[in-house]
């Protein structure tokens, strides 16, 4: 182990045991673990376990993350609680009346980020991940102004801790500061634990199938790798559309097929310049 990563975890341990006692005023069981069987959160997972603190593992199946995951999180980390969303993310696609988009990704909101309220949820963010998460805390409260250290809210929480209820959740990021060698380290050389098959098949982050979020090249394996959720897709898209002509209203995809509609929406391009450079297969249609 480097001294880098040991001193990473020493301070990740030290303070999840800072801030167990504050876990444990909300639940029995201690923190709220977000788990999505990703590496960060497998590193998330095992850095607690070093820790000795008290925490419950939560995994919100969705239905629309790749069966090799489900399979990975069940066969290596039985102990995850699978939380169950009261919506299908289809049925709230159809709700919305749009597929989320990388601005208005409503799904994660609805489907995901209401889970662990009222308690002090672990997560496995890291600063490297992306421009967004760079500028995240190792400590927060959701829909809160305070971003400060466990230290801090400490010595304000007679006043604070009285407006965590309802939906609100504490949020503590003990790896916010590991880097992506960090956790694969971790990982193969320390706990050494298996990871999910779908890392060494080109997948660099795991998630929701068709994430607005993944680039577009990982989008393209997708749509080569699980045809059926494609199909999927397709499906919702043409209910969409005649959701929408039945309430009279304008189909901005006139002329597109259902799968053109769908190759158009995880091209990441803008509606004019995805018609302009497939203008040929649109003349076909008409």
């Amino acid at each position: 182990m480097t001294i880098n990563l040991k001193r990473k975890i020493d301070y990740s341990i030290a303070l999840l045991k800072k801030a167990e006692p504050l876990a444990l005023q909300y639940r029995d069981y201690g923190f709220f673990l977000s788990f999505s069987g990703g590496k960060d959160s497998q590193a998330l997972y095992h850095v607690a376990k070093m820790a000795g603190v008290k925490f419950q593992a939560h995994y919100t199946a969705i239905g629309i993350d790749p069966p090799e995951l489900v399979r990975f999180i069940k066969k290596e980390y039985p102990d995850v609680i699978f939380d169950r969303p009261k919506t299908t993310f289809w049925r709230l696609v159809l709700k919305r009346e749009m597929l989320p988009l990388r601005h208005a990704r409503y799904c994660c909101k609805v489907l995901k980020e209401t889970k662990g309220a009222n308690t002090v949820t672990l997560t496995g963010v890291r600063h490297e991940e992306s421009r967004q998460r760079s500028n995240r805390n190792e400590f927060e409260i959701s829909n809160h102004k305070f971003t400060g250290t466990i230290d801090q809210f400490n010595r304000i929480k007679e006043s604070e801790v009285s407006c965590i209820n309802g939906k609100d959740k504490v949020i503590v990021n003990p790896i916010i500061e590991w880097t992506y060698s960090n956790v694969w380290e971790f990982l193969n050389d320390v706990v050494k634990v298996p990871h999910c098959e779908l890392y060494d098949r080109g997948y660099h982050r795991i998630g929701c199938l068709f994430c607005p979020m993944a680039n577009v090249r990982i989008k393209r394996k997708m749509e080569r790798d699980y045809p059926k959720y494609k199909a999927q897709y397709v499906r919702t898209i043409h209910k969409l559309r005649e959701k929408r002509k039945n309430n009279g209203l304008e189909d901005i995809n006139e002329g597109m097929t259902d799968e053109q509609v769908f190759d158009f929406w995880i091209s990441n391009k803008s509606l004019d310049k995805w018609k302009s450079e497939n203008l040929q297969q649109l003349k076909i249609n008409f």
